[in-house]
């Protein structure tokens, strides 16, 4: 799997016409490197990184409080520090401007300690008041959790799959916000409604190892069929995610009636765990599973002409 993009923003402060276009056209550049870096004027500590040309009224006050905020900055000057590492010389060209921005915001994300469980799912799963929400903000990101109805609001623009390639990021900032300043401020903004259920379940998909484990010992079943899109959901799981609808299973009896991993199985319990579906209870005995009759034949066949998949073939997880 290639390796997420990551969304950053640079602020630009003091720089003319000429030297915005070059910025923004070497900022363009950097999606070859998986960076997708918009370029917005400098709000007080909105920015993975401030361009300031310094020789413009008010530009020294602003790099001081930049980074008093602990924010790296890159120098435009017409006298430029041969030594100096975060400095360009005033007219500087595209390709530098590129090189420079590649090396300092790399530096930026080696520097921030990974988190040991992404900040969005650790306030997913935290117990508030009824009518408060969780605002996460990461540059011009914005995600919203409703604890109250298990959902997220999303940008139009930002699908579950890049908001799963983000969480690891150490930048997200969080607060709780009201109901009514949600619908004041952010419900126009965030129009996408996302269940917590999607959410696990592509990380089971796509980062699986953000998941709480489970105990292989115990049967589940799942309370209801999960909320899953058809255009993410791998062929092998279909058949698995049916069982698990249609009666308790536990893990290693549910992997070899499907010819799938264990390992796929157990994922597939952890993303149940997490998202409240999962109904568990001790395993009693070491009968074997059942066998499907052929009521369950038809109603998986059904479920699998719904996502247009094909069930009762091997597959691979």
């Amino acid at each position: 799997m290639s390796p997420p993009i990551r969304i950053l923003d640079v602020a630009a402060f003091g720089m003319d016409l000429l030297h915005q276009t070059r910025l923004k056209l070497a900022c363009s550049l950097l999606l070859a490197q998986r960076l997708d870096v918009s370029v917005q004027p400098w709000k007080d500590g909105k920015a993975d990184l401030l361009v300031i040309g310094i020789d413009q009224p008010e530009a020294a006050a602003v790099l001081a409080r930049a980074r008093a905020m602990g924010v790296p900055c890159l120098i435009i000057s017409r006298h430029v520090d041969p030594d100096a590492a975060d400095q360009l010389a005033h007219g500087a060209t595209v390709a530098s401007l590129n090189q420079k921005l590649s090396t300092l915001l790399a530096s930026r994300h080696s520097d921030s300690p990974a988190r040991a469980t992404p900040l969005l799912l650790e306030l997913a799963q935290m117990q508030t008041a009824a009518g408060t929400l969780h605002l996460l903000q990461r540059g011009a990101a914005q995600v919203v959790i409703d604890p109250a109805s298990r959902s997220l609001a999303l940008p139009a623009n930002l699908g579950l799959l890049e908001l799963v390639q983000l969480l690891d990021d150490s930048h997200w900032s969080s607060e709780r916000i009201g109901r009514a300043a949600f619908d004041h401020q952010y419900r126009h903004r965030l129009p996408q409604r996302q269940s917590l259920e999607a959410l696990f379940f592509c990380l089971a998909r796509h980062r699986p190892q953000w998941l709480p484990g489970g105990d292989a010992g115990t049967l589940l079943q799942l309370e209801h069929w999960p909320d899953l899109g058809s255009a993410d959901l791998p062929a092998s799981w279909l058949l698995a995610i049916a069982c698990l609808h249609a009666r308790p299973w536990q893990a290693n009896a549910l992997a070899a009636h499907c010819q799938i991993p264990v390992s796929t199985v157990e994922t597939l319990f952890a993303a149940a765990a997490a998202s409240g579906l999962a109904q568990t209870a001790p395993i009693a005995s070491t009968a074997p599973p059942p066998r499907l009759s052929r009521g369950d034949s038809r109603f998986f066949g059904w479920v699998a002409r719904r996502f247009g998949l094909t069930l009762f073939k091997t597959a691979q997880a």
